[in-house]
């Protein structure tokens, strides 16, 4: 009686386990059966952007390799992004000279291709004194 016993618990504990591994490749079956083929991206001739996004990716990574090259600290000067060249007033234009003079001379001129990459225009009053700061390095 006691083999029978043993006997009876091992194929039951050999089902469970049987049905516990059947259980779990149905699942991970159903799981990939859901996801869908992701389908490489479609190779973009260089200069051409792909039209998939509501903004260009390319020029996204052009924009970040620029922002990437130097970083300056002057993020409260983003607010002026779209203003005119003639339209600070005496304040802001100190903004603008406090940041210049607190960087090196070296750095004025890729200071001056950031403010443009990111559409920020040079006070006219400040203009000479950066030119004047770029020419005495050359």
């Amino acid at each position: 009686m006691t083999n029978s016993v043993y006997i009876i618990c091992g194929i039951v504990l050999l089902l469970i386990f049987v049905l516990y591994y059947l259980d779990r490749w149905n699942k991970a079956r159903s799981v990939s059966a859901r996801e869908p083929d992701r389908q490489p991206e479609p190779e973009v001739p260089a200069g051409e952007c792909c039209g998939k996004h509501a903004v260009c990716e390319k020029q996204k990574l052009a924009e970040a390799r620029l922002r990437s090259k130097q970083y300056f600290d002057d993020e409260e000067l983003d607010r002026f992004k779209g203003r005119s060249a003639d339209s600070y007033n005496d304040n802001e234009v100190e903004e603008f000279r406090y940041v210049m003079y607190t960087m090196q001379q070296n750095e004025v001129r890729e200071w001056m291709e950031c403010l443009q990459a990111r559409e920020i225009e040079l006070p006219d009053e400040l203009k000479e004194e950066c030119y004047s700061m770029m020419n005495e390095i050359d």
